[in-house]
């Protein structure tokens, strides 16, 4: 019995006049629930609900990949997402538990490995412990244990509900693996321990041979811009992901909206297509969806797929903002929009001959500037993922801060540039600075700011 479990047994005890409480359903079941050999059954006549006999209440709870397809097969040491799909029409709220075994032990042999993706499910081990992602069990009690949380149990709506995680499968050699899943559909409203329906269902699944495809580099998915590791990308914005075989040739998109494949060559960031703008045999640059995450923040998988073949799953780390600005040679594409009849309108403002094959001027106290870059958040629209902004102007939600030389901009829009996809145009006037060649020029916005290295030219 785990720990919060006592305490609202003890609530129980004390407040006898209040219905009992469902100990299991919104904490997540106690272990061995999910009806494989070696569980306790499941919730059901276990002392944790009570309700109609086992897969008779009218719903169903399936196993299935991450597009929804079904599973058959695994790739040895491959992590990949895992949904679990609960439905029932006469139940408001749902729960789960879910476990993988060997086919050589089916009681007690755990078969790799599960990690959470959001706050809705948790991993526990058998003696009831929690699990962290990347850690291990207890050698005593080594089968693990994946199952909704509170948040999970709020989160879940009447009819039915879908909850995700990942699971990296066992080695090579591991031989078959079974995956049970224990769900639970209950009534809407305040936790009980009765009235609910449980479903079970097992898939068995065998290897697939191993092929040697794609692989995208340990944080290798980086800010299109500022190509800083560990830092998180942006809906909406352009990112580069760098590893090996991740095209059969070198391809770049041609048309607008953008193709999700190039090459023979597809991302998904989120389960979501992505827009592709260059494949390589080593890089290839994407748009993150606007729908991943549904513009939230949090951890979101990316799986390259080369003529057919998958890579193993990368986390990226999606956030409000990743501000950056692109530039050519260290210099910001910072287009001079002053005066039309001067020389120095529609340059960059960089030292003259800074640039091969470009004309530059530096900049003066006051011009306009139009720059493009990043990461800038939230709009007040989206445009179709892989879609330029031509059929309206977009603004940002917030207004960032940009700095010249230290110095606030003003900024006199903020927004989506409406001829290239998944970048951001910001019209601001140069402050008054001191001059010099190499003035740094920064965003800020969301409590991320670009980096210092990026810089104008003042005269």
């Amino acid at each position: 019995m785990k720990k919060h479990k006592v305490r609202f047994l003890k609530f129980g005890i004390v407040a006898t006049v209040v219905p009992i409480l469902l100990y299991g359903y919104p904490f997540g079941p106690d272990p061995r629930r999910t009806g494989a050999p070696g569980d306790a059954g499941t919730c059901l006549g276990s002392g944790c609900h009570t309700g109609t006999q086992l897969n008779s209440g009218g719903g169903s709870v399936k196993i299935t990949a991450e597009d929804g397809s079904a599973l058959t097969t695994y790739a040895p040491g491959l992590k990949q997402r895992i949904k679990v799909q609960l439905t029932d029409a006469a139940k408001g709220k749902f729960g789960f538990e879910f476990t993988a075994r060997l086919a050589s032990n089916l009681s007690n042999g755990q078969a790799g490995d599960f990690s959470t993706v959001d706050a809705f499910t948790q991993t526990i081990c058998e003696d009831g412990s929690s699990k962290n992602n990347g850690a291990t069990c207890p050698t005593r009690f080594p089968v693990q244990f994946i199952q909704h949380t509170q948040a999970g149990y709020q989160a879940s709506t009447a009819g039915g509900y879908t909850f995700q995680f990942d699971w990296t499968p066992p080695g090579a050699g591991a031989g078959n693996v079974t995956l049970y899943v224990a769900g639970l559909g209950g009534p809407a409203g305040p936790a009980t321990s009765s009235n609910a329906n449980v479903y079970t269902t097992n898939v068995s699944l065998t290897p697939a041979a191993v092929v040697t495809g794609p692989s995208i580099s340990s944080g290798g998915i980086v800010n299109s811009v500022t190509f800083g590791a560990g830092v998180p990308v942006a809906q909406g914005s352009l990112v580069a992901i760098y590893g090996s075989k991740l095209a059969s040739s070198t391809a770049f998109a041609s048309s607008v909206p953008l193709s999700t494949s190039l090459a023979d060559t597809s991302v998904t960031i989120d389960g979501i297509a992505a827009p592709l703008t260059y494949v390589s045999d080593t890089q290839i640059n994407a748009q993150i969806p606007w729908e991943a995450l549904g513009g939230g923040t949090g951890s979101a998988n990316v799986i390259v797929t080369s003529n057919g073949v998958k890579s193993a799953t990368q986390t990226v780390t999606l956030g409000t903002a990743s501000p950056g600005i692109y530039d050519a040679s260290g210099h910001a594409i910072a287009i001079n929009a002053q005066d039309p009849a001067s020389a120095r309108y529609g340059t960059i403002s960089a030292p003259a001959g800074s640039i091969p094959g470009l004309t530059t001027f530096p900049a003066k106290v006051g011009d306009v500037l139009i720059v493009y870059g990043t990461g800038l958040g939230k709009l007040d629209s989206n445009p179709a993922t892989g879609a330029n902004s031509l059929d309206k102007l977009r603004t940002v939600v917030t207004t960032p801060v940009v700095l010249i030389g230290g110095q606030p901009a003003k900024v006199a829009f903020a927004g989506l540039s409406p001829q290239f996809v998944g970048v951001y145009q910001l019209n601001l006037v140069v402050p008054q600075v001191g001059a010099g060649s190499a003035v740094p020029i920064q965003i800020q916005i969301g409590g991320q700011t670009s980096p210092a290295t990026t810089n104008i030219a003042v005269e």
